[in-house]
């Protein structure tokens, strides 16, 4: 996606000043240092103060996650690095799945430390104890074990008898062993990276082994994406169900974040049979809340083909569904391992390894950022599309905003942008015109923020006529970063946060 940045002037807006309490504005790390922190806050609507709590509770667990995704992520990194085993991990073995973490806390038990209100917000502030979420985790995984112990055997034991119920024992073995890997590197981060569950991981089949049988018992021939859809889809397919409304977010590859053309294309197919066989309406992406029932759908990469797993979650909670199908080689050369596989698949990972290696995150301040497209899920992007950027913070800062292009082009998008006192706790339209055109894959934003100017960052401004340009960063992205972590080190009191954020952009709807 090229942004091309114009000059702008920001408009004067009228703000209602609202003075967040000091637990929100500071660190509270040393008044709760047994806890992962979560911090967030809704706007009071219509006085229903009820309301505006759930939506600040939902708001401080999602950023309690995203706290916990960055950390263990960049540490497992340094991890591997340090005990010499990152080059026989896959790139996308680093990473969790954000979405897990999440739902991870969720059941795990958090407490809200803090509450407060004005007239015009609701703040909470929640907890997740360290020590209660290890031994929950390692609990969990203890369970995970046993599940995938006995879903192989029930798998072996009907191979003749019911080659077709087999096989998917065997994909409920391999969605289970992704799952366990999630809580397995969080497990292992709060431990001290002492695995301590070792020798009972070492009685588990292997996933060679399961992938081996898989193959053994799928159809060779190859199978078109409608049949495949409706085979995945098939426990969602209710009769006489109610008229819903549904969000189907794209199939995301591995845990990266990042679709591939056949991520997009086959939610769209799933997306259309939904419609004409349940007469269910469709919300998009960017109406997240709002549906009933939301799609999330995963593609993992395997020995001999590929894993495609689908859960449907509704917003009540009372709905909570799950599949998963095998695509053989044969199927998944039909459909073309281009498009299985993002575009820019290793270039964009090797991005993201040294953005999650290198950033930092500061509970003192907390800056979030969203495009008008931004939900809980993957994000996409069109050509010709013009996209908008919000942030809000905590407090007065300046942003520095990092955008990677798909060609791995890296731009500097904003540089200390001022976020003055009056626009604190606010959603702010970034001033920017842009316009989304090739090339096509997966792109990535780095989010800087800092209570005191940045350091300078080398570019060169390349200029494209009509009074735009854009700035190219010379030199190493890391290095960027690395000079602000450096200043954060020579002045302590100073505030630093930093964040990722990715989307993958299409020629075409």
């Amino acid at each position: 996606m090229r942004i091309i940045s114009t000059i702008l002037l920001l408009l004067a807006s009228n703000f209602i000043l609202s003075a967040s309490p000091n637990w929100y504005e500071n660190d509270v790390s040393n008044e709760f240092p047994d806890y992962f922190i979560g911090k967030g806050f809704a706007e009071i609507e219509a006085k229903n103060y009820e309301q505006a709590a759930l939506r600040a509770k939902k708001e401080a667990l999602k950023n309690a996650a995203s706290t916990i995704y960055c950390e263990v992520s960049g540490q497992t990194i340094n991890q591997s690095k340090l005990v010499g085993s990152d080059k026989n991990v896959r790139q996308e073995d680093y990473f969790l799945s954000e979405t897990q973490v999440k739902t991870d806390l969720e059941i795990m038990g958090y407490e809200i430390l803090k509450t407060e209100h004005d007239k015009k917000n609701y703040y909470v502030l929640v907890g997740i104890p360290a020590d209660k979420m290890r031994k929950a985790l390692r609990n969990k995984i203890s369970n995970s074990i046993q599940k995938i112990s006995e879903t192989f055997v029930m798998a072996e034991e009907m191979i003749k008898s019911d080659p077709k119920t087999s096989l998917k024992k065997y994909e409920e073995c391999i969605a289970e062993t992704s799952t366990l890997h999630d809580d397995l590197n969080i497990y292992l981060f709060l431990n001290d990276w002492n695995n301590d569950l070792k020798y009972d991981l070492k009685k588990l089949p292997s996933s060679q082994l399961i992938e081996k049988k898989m193959i053994s018992l799928a159809d060779l021939i190859p199978k078109s994406t409608q049949e495949l859809a409706h085979k995945i889809l098939k426990p969602f397919m209710l009769e006489n169900a109610e008229n819903y409304s549904f969000t189907f977010y794209p199939f995301i590859y591995e845990n990266t974040g990042f679709i591939p053309h056949f991520g997009k294309n086959f939610a769209d197919i799933c997306t259309g049979i939904i419609i004409e066989k349940n007469n269910w309406t469709e919300y998009y992406a960017g109406q997240y809340g709002q549906a009933d029932v939301t799609f999330k759908g995963k593609i993992m990469e395997i020995e001999k083909g590929v894993m495609i797993s689908i859960t449907m979650k509704s917003k009540s909670g009372m709905i909570n569904k799950n599949n998963q199908i095998f695509l053989t080689n044969a199927t998944c050369k039909n459909i073309g391992w281009d498009k299985i596989r993002p575009e820019n698949l290793r270039s964009a990972l090797e991005n993201k390894l040294a953005l999650f290696d290198a950033i930092q995150t500061d509970n003192k301040l907390h800056v979030e950022f969203r495009s008008d497209k931004t939900a809980d899920g993957p994000i996409t992007y069109f050509y010709e599309e013009e996209p908008k950027f919000f942030v809000r913070a905590n407090k007065s800062c300046y942003l520095r905003l990092i955008y990677i292009f798909s060609d791995d082009t890296k731009t500097l998008l904003r540089n200390n942008y001022y976020i003055a006192p009056d626009q604190l706790n606010q959603w702010i339209n970034l001033p920017f015109q842009g316009v989304i055109c090739e090339p096509s894959g997966v792109e990535q934003l780095i989010l800087q923020a800092s209570t005191e100017k940045q350091p300078p960052v080398n570019f060169r401004r390349q200029e494209l006529g009509n009074g735009t340009f854009i700035d190219i960063i010379e030199g190493d992205i890391a290095e960027q970063i690395s000079a602000t972590r450096g200043l954060k080190l020579k002045y302590p009191e100073k505030e630093i946060t930093e964040k990722v954020y990715q989307w993958t952009v299409f020629e075409s709807k």
